[in-house]
Order: structure tokens, then C-alpha cells, then sequence
């Protein structure tokens, strides 16, 4: 059936695919936090981090017509174990992950390959809510 036919997109057409980074490029980079991103840590020595919350243009009009003209800012909060919370101190802009890497194998008494797997699924979690650049 021609309904059911892949189509095929001129040349041209679609965003090229950003270039992927090699591992030893990936270890290279500097994670820094977001400058949007506020946290504080707790009591308990926990961090609390909270982040804009990013929303589409037709449901923040909805929100805004509810709070009539309120201009509200929404937020969302993440609190991170005591892990997660040392790993983010680190974020300074200055450690690169390789460092980073090794310094949680020698704090927790992980090898250094559960570390990197652990950190940069930690970054990657990061990186997609926004709340950390890497350079």
C-alpha cells in the first residue's frame, strides 16, 4: 500500500547530528553548574538543588491565566544522596571528569571503571535537565 511507504526527505532537509564526542574526549571535558541552577545544602548534608522548570509557551499562558497575571516562576527541586552530593562540589569548573572519576573510586572504594560508569550516568542525568555545562 502507498500509505505505508517510507518516505524519503530531500537532501538538505533535516539538522545534521551533532558531532559525538570520543571517551578520552568525553574524560577531557570540565563540568561547570548552570548558572540558572540555585542549591543549598541541607541538615543532613544532603544538596537541594532547584532549577527552572522549562514549559511549553501554550501551557505557561494556561498557568498564567489561573494566577491571573501573577507572573510565577516554576521550579523544580532535586535532592541528591550523599554521593551525589559530593560529586556535585566538584562541579567548580576546574576538575575535569577523568579527576572527578578517580577521586569517587578512592572516596567510595569503587574500581575505576564502576566509577566512570556511575559519574557519567550521573552527568548524563545532569546534562539533560539542564543543571550542568560541559566545556
Amino acid at each position: 500500500m502507498k500509505l505505508f511507504r517510507k518516505k524519503i526527505a530531500p537532501k538538505g532537509r533535516y539538522k545534521r547530528q551533532p558531532k559525538e564526542l570520543t571517551r578520552t574526549e568525553a574524560l577531557a571535558s570540565i563540568p561547570q553548574r548552570s548558572p540558572s541552577v540555585t542549591w543549598e545544602v541541607l541538615e543532613n548534608g544532603d544538596i537541594l538543588i532547584e532549577y527552572p522548570l522549562n514549559i511549553k509557551p501554550f501551557f505557561l499562558q494556561l498557568a498564567n491565566r489561573f494566577h491571573k497575571g501573577e507572573e510565577q516562576k516554576l521550579t523544580k527541586k532535586l535532592q541528591l544522596d550523599s554521593m551525589g552530593s559530593k560529586v556535585w562540589q566538584m562541579f567548580e569548573g576546574v576538575q575535569d571528569v577523568k579527576t572527578i572519576i578517580r577521586e569517587v573510586a578512592d572516596q567510595s572504594g569503587l574500581s575505576l571503571q564502576e566509577a566512570e560508569i556511575s559519574v557519567t550516568t550521573f552527568l548524563r542525568l545532569l546534562g539533560r535537565r539542564g543543571l550542568i555545562l560541559i566545556s
